[in-house]
């Protein structure tokens, strides 16, 4: 069941984002920030809050870098420098503080300030998550409206 405070973030992410999840406790794992109160959703348990997700959404950024890549026909290295530059936790924390996501962050206790490596965590987590949601063809429209490519 939601919470007003889940309503709240899951809403707020989707007008920013611009993806509306069918599955809407995936985006609220995805908003969890390691030690969070929240561990568990949906049926699903995940006591280091989004760190799974990131893993996923940080290997479908690259899949979604690479699928671009080979259609352009560039060489590797322009291959390379993109998913540096773009894949970068500095770049991942600019999109998330630009766009307003981190206002949505369920931090661990006492956490006032949401570091670098947490908001980069959590970019990648929501878009592991809007890829479980839907598809990779979901992630590359998200990855535009943040201004990821």
């Amino acid at each position: 069941m939601e919470t007003a405070q889940m309503k709240v973030a899951v809403n707020g992410v989707e007008s920013i984002i611009g993806y509306v999840f069918d599955d809407r406790f995936l985006l609220w794992e995805a908003l969890q920030a390691a030690g969070s109160p929240v561990v568990h959703a949906g049926g699903r348990s995940f006591r280091n809050g989004n760190k799974r997700l990131a893993v996923l959404g940080d290997t479908v950024l690259q899949l979604a870098l690479v699928e671009q890549w080979y259609a352009g026909k560039q060489a590797r290295v322009a291959f390379d420098e993109s998913r540096q530059r773009i894949g970068s936790n500095d770049n991942l924390t600019i999109i998330g503080n630009q766009t307003g996501l981190n206002a949505f962050v369920n931090r661990a206790g006492g956490m006032t300030v949401i570091s670098p490596t947490t908001m980069a965590a959590t970019v990648e987590a929501v878009l592991g998550a809007v890829y479980l949601d839907g598809s990779l063809q979901a992630v590359n429209p998200v990855m535009q409206t943040l201004g990821l490519v």
